[in-house]
């Protein structure tokens, strides 16, 4: 870990206040950039929807054939969009008032 030491002179502290604010928003603007800029897609496994779930594979496997799920194959192997398999939870709503 590399430590750099900086020292200040003639500013006062109101001004230097001021300008770590611009800063850190400038930092903060970056990062969002970078961050929509390079979104990878979160792949996961046939094995990591069903510990998510608490199913089988069996049932991975039911889900994608019935089009609930939608997978993609690289090679050999099948592979799900995290965020396509978090969209297809579909909300219970009750008819009751709850209580």
């Amino acid at each position: 870990m590399i430590t750099k030491t900086v020292q200040i002179q003639d500013l006062d502290a109101s001004t230097l206040i001021n300008k770590l604010d611009g800063l850190t928003n400038e930092v903060q603007r970056l990062q969002s950039q970078l961050t929509n800029q390079n979104d990878p897609t979160d792949y996961i496994t046939r094995k990591q929807i069903a510990d998510m779930f608490g199913i089988s594979l069996v049932s991975v496997n039911d889900w994608t054939k019935k089009g609930i799920l939608k997978a993609y194959k690289i090679a050999n192997r099948v592979y799900f969009k995290r965020s396509e398999v978090e969209s297809s939870l579909t909300e219970i709503k009750s008819g009751r008032a709850n209580r």
